[in-house]
């Protein structure tokens, strides 16, 4: 459920998490799943079909991309700026980015976006899960997209595990050295506090993390 705090602002769930008191219904958890499936395929794979005008960021107006939802997906003629701006402000995986009167997707794109706007990433290592049939093989050759156009690491072990365990029940993980990539001139970005994003990583910025380490956060986990 989405709803808005008139003191402080939009939240997910019954009451509001700071007073407690519950604020202004802007929507029920079918329509939150539901229009962010819409908002994720839209602008990180197919704006295409809902004839959105996208730049090379990947940035859309807002007010296009209501109009495209409220007119071509049934039951959405109600959606105005203020669900949107709830939907990203309240988005745990702050996968989007508004400015002004544009939104855009920072991450998970299946189609070319140059996200070179967003800030440098200045970490000194990131990570990267694997299954144990691609560990050997991305150690050698690096890391290069697969089914999204950009490299997608995760700034903490755990957070690699999480994403990891979605195709692996027992996924490594890799260490890329942040320093020595920066310094040879990688460019790498970061889209949201948990996810960065880059062209490609190589092999010699690579090192497995022990799998005594990922061992026992999948442990905990469960």
């Amino acid at each position: 459920m989405l709803f808005e705090c008139e003191e402080h602002g939009y939240y997910r769930g019954e009451t509001c998490p700071v007073c407690g008191e519950k604020g202004k219904f802007l929507m029920n958890d079918r329509e939150l799943n539901s229009l962010s499936r819409i908002i994720a395929g839209a602008l990180r794979h197919f704006p295409d079909k809902l004839q959105l005008n996208m730049d090379g960021h990947g940035w859309v107006e807002i007010s296009q991309l209501i109009r495209a939802i409220g007119t071509g997906r049934s039951g959405f003629n109600w959606l105005r700026l203020h669900h949107i701006q709830a939907l990203v402000a309240t988005d745990m995986r702050s996968r989007y980015q508004i400015d002004g009167g544009m939104i855009r997707a920072k991450y998970g794109h299946s189609i070319d976006v140059n996200l070179d706007d967003l800030p440098l990433a200045e970490a000194d290592e990131y990570f990267y899960p694997v299954t144990e049939e691609e560990a050997d093989i991305v150690l050698e050759n690096g890391i290069n997209p697969i089914d999204r156009k950009k490299v997608h690491l995760s700034t903490t072990i755990e957070k690699a595990v999480e994403a990891g365990s979605v195709r692996s029940d027992h996924p490594l993980v890799l260490r890329v050295d942040g320093v020595k990539a920066r310094n040879e001139g990688v460019e790498i970005y970061q889209a949201s506090s948990h996810v960065c994003v880059t062209e490609s990583i190589s092999a010699d910025f690579l090192s497995q993390v022990d799998e005594k380490v990922v061992e026992k956060i999948l442990n905990e986990k469960d």
